[in-house]
């Protein structure tokens, strides 16, 4: 089990995935240049749990798993499996918002980057 993985949380293989395109230097950079902001994902799974994970695509362009919520330019809220549509593309994240089902606090604007690295990494690719 990796070090970004969280048991009984589907969307375990996304985090997984991002971290590994990210060790790729020319996605990392890639991925820095689009987002430019540090973010937190707070995801709750089927059993009420919650886990964040932060991605930092400001200066290191790396993924890790957190267990408090530290200062970020934004944080998005959602549940574990709205997550898993919105990373492989089958949920729209302002649709998600307008629904109720993605809270955002912080840089509303900073939040409409992660479907971009979504984009530029498509972790789907590797699902």
């Amino acid at each position: 089990m990796s070090d970004v993985t969280a048991e009984g949380f589907e969307c375990s293989p996304i985090f997984e995935l991002l971290s590994e395109a990210l060790k790729d230097d020319t996605l990392r950079k890639k991925a820095i240049a689009g987002a430019k902001c540090v973010l937190v994902i707070t995801l709750k799974n089927k059993d009420g749990k919650d886990q964040s994970w932060l991605l930092d695509l400001k200066k290191e362009g790396s993924v890790k798993k957190v267990d408090s919520v530290p200062k970020s330019d934004v944080q998005l809220i959602l549940k574990d499996g709205d997550f898993l549509k919105l990373a492989e593309g089958t949920a729209n994240g302002q649709k998600l918002f307008m629904n109720g089902k993605l809270k955002i606090k912080g840089n509303m604007m900073k939040a409409t980057a992660i479907e971009g690295v979504f984009k530029q990494l498509d972790p789907r690719s590797k699902l």
